[in-house]
């Protein structure tokens, strides 16, 4: 980020960057500049290797010595067809260990930039998606940026503040050379990459969809129970599972009579139909059986048309429920 500290150029990005986020429900896009270079970061070749084992090696060594995230793509780029699905295994993983140690200092440094005084009001025909080609004054700046959208990353916002996150979408096509297991891994992954299923305290898909994610996520779980990313799309089962039966806002229960709304049990009740032998419709089955028990009512009458506690057997429920996933897998 050497060529970063021209003030006139970080003003630029501010009014660019932030004209481009003004609708929070849709994922922040990025078109990339037409003819940027390849920037002026120099790499070291890389050794020749032969065997799988070598270009593992080597691998770990460019990681080790990256400072950007484009210098290790470009090696995963020219080698990991080469490699048996093993050995491209370890090289994803090592490529995601890279991105969680990288990003927090990329993100502070961008959080930086991003903080400094606006000085370029006309930078703000840029609009929405994000064009870097519209940057006209600062080609380091635009060729940062694109540098970033070359090593896989992509910028997301969380209630308007800007950060760069994983491209699982765009890692998709290393998912040939993986093993099953790191395949479907990624291919989960790249769909919560592709469109974010929660924002802003409200879902941004709807509840069969977000039932769909919930199947896919307990599929790769049964099916590799000793799975490199068990852990990890547990962790996705729980974050999809618990706004799908919880959290209700206005979209899911009536304010007047605090009755779910006809359309989320349908929901439930579809997805116990479609997997009857799967746990999660265990779960949900033991859920609608309480909300039939109650008449559909999941919350006391509030003040104001505000929302009272949950009805006892309902949040006895919610507070077991991550104790319920666990028994289960």
């Amino acid at each position: 980020m050497k060529h970063l500290g021209y003030t006139m150029g970080i003003s630029l990005l501010i009014i660019a960057l932030l004209s481009g986020c003004g609708n929070k429900e849709q994922d922040l896009t990025v078109k990339q500049p037409v003819d940027a270079g390849s920037g002026t970061h120099s790499v070291q070749p890389v050794p020749t290797a032969n065997k799988p084992e070598e270009v593992l090696k080597l691998f770990e060594l460019r990681v080790a010595q990256a400072k950007e995230a484009r210098v290790v793509i470009a090696f995963m780029d020219e080698h990991i067809k080469k490699v048996d699905s093993q050995t491209a295994d370890k090289m994803f993983l090592v490529l995601e260990q890279f991105y969680e140690q990288h990003l927090p200092a990329l993100n502070a440094n961008f959080a930086t930039m991003l903080a400094q005084p606006e000085t370029a009001e006309n930078m703000r025909e840029l609009g929405y998606p994000v064009d870097f080609n519209n940057i006209k004054n600062d080609d380091s700046l635009k060729q940062w940026l694109t540098n970033q959208v070359t090593g896989k990353l992509v910028l997301d916002d969380k209630e308007g503040d800007l950060f760069w996150r994983v491209n699982y979408e765009a890692l998709q096509i290393y998912g040939a050379s993986l093993s099953d297991d790191l395949n479907e891994y990624l291919k989960i992954r790249a769909e919560e990459s592709k469109k974010n299923f929660y924002r802003d305290g409200s879902l941004k898909i709807s509840r069969d969809e977000l039932a769909e994610r919930i199947m896919l996520t307990e599929q790769y779980i049964t099916k590799y129970p000793e799975g490199k990313r068990k852990t990890e799309i547990k962790a996705l089962y729980k974050q999809y599972l618990v706004p799908y039966i919880q959290e209700y806002t206005y979209e899911a229960v009536d304010e007047n009579t605090m009755k779910l709304l006809p359309e989320v049990k349908q929901s439930y009740e579809s997805l116990i139909k479609q997997h009857p032998d799967s746990q999660t419709a265990q779960i949900v089955k033991a859920y609608l059986d309480l909300i039939n028990q109650n008449q559909d009512v999941i919350y006391s009458q509030g003040t104001d048309s505000i929302f009272g506690e949950p009805k006892a057997n309902i949040a006895n429920f919610w507070t077991e429920l991550n104790g319920k996933v666990n028994a289960l897998f």
